[in-house]
């Protein structure tokens, strides 16, 4: 008898598993219903700059960036406020650079900090998208972000980057259908061009630079997703989450050109 239980047990956790990873993207995207972006907190920074081989320009920030940018702390009874509100999807970006160390070991309190974070959403229920963020925002003279969409600098980083997500997917591999993660943000070219690659460019289209772009961001996209499906568990077959250049569509700002080289 008791055998039979325990057998009859397995086999509906193994129908629970089954269940919570083959939802397709259009529908979980049905399923999520209205989403909300918890911006400005796990996403904030204050680190400055702009050589990324040196060991200072990692790490320079402890869990106070989270309100960095003039955000309280997170806290769950914002995701229940959310939840009873309606919404069914919570977008939590995260910046990682300003808690990694040159290695690209992220720091263990920050990847506690986000576990926390992403649990909120999920113990209310929702949809969460989890991202990598202004690791890949605007530079300027005094910070340069250290993901950029450009084939030299992909090779450069490709290693720490496929670490970081692994880092991420190891982190979340048991959970379900309910999490979603997404390999990049608004990634722009060294130019900072935004609408298309190349926009910032001495008469606003250089089709070398716009080539490298595009290759480049085809390059992450596809590191991101073989480093999460190695990872096992759920990460298997999760719905993922791939932008485009500047995660624009184009519509209404390219150039002829510009059109022409996203094709």
């Amino acid at each position: 008898m008791k055998h039979y239980l325990l057998l009859s047990l397995f086999a509906a956790s193994a129908l629970t598993l089954q269940a919570q990873i083959t939802e397709t993207a259009t529908e979980a995207v049905k399923n999520m219903g209205v989403g909300w972006n918890l911006g400005n907190t796990l996403d904030a920074n204050a680190a400055s700059g702009t050589n990324i081989d040196l060991a200072s320009y990692w790490g320079q920030q402890d869990l106070n960036s989270e309100i960095y940018w003039g955000q309280h702390k997170t806290k769950p009874e914002l995701m229940t406020m959310m939840k009873n509100a309606g919404f069914g999807a919570i977008r939590v970006p995260v910046t990682w650079f300003n808690h990694m160390d040159k290695d690209g070991n992220v720091d263990k309190a920050w990847m506690k900090r986000v576990h926390e974070v992403v649990d909120y959403v999920i113990d209310n229920n929702m949809y969460c998208i989890l991202n990598v963020h202004h690791d890949t925002a605007q530079s300027s003279d005094s910070q340069k972000h250290w993901l950029q969409a450009d084939e030299q600098v992909y090779e450069k980083v490709k290693d720490k980057y496929e670490k970081l997500w692994k880092q991420i997917a190891e982190e979340f591999k048991d959970y379900g259908k309910e999490l979603l993660f997404e390999g990049y943000n608004e990634m722009l070219d060294p130019l900072s061009s935004w609408n298309f690659a190349s926009f910032a460019a001495s008469g606003n289209y250089n089709a070398t630079v716009a080539t490298s772009a595009y290759n480049a961001i085809n390059k992450y996209a596809q590191s991101f997703v073989n480093t999460v499906r190695a990872t096992g568990g759920n990460n298997e077959t999760r719905n993922l989450i791939v932008n485009t250049y500047s995660a624009a569509n184009g519509s209404g700002t390219w150039n002829a050109d510009g059109c022409k080289e996203r094709d």
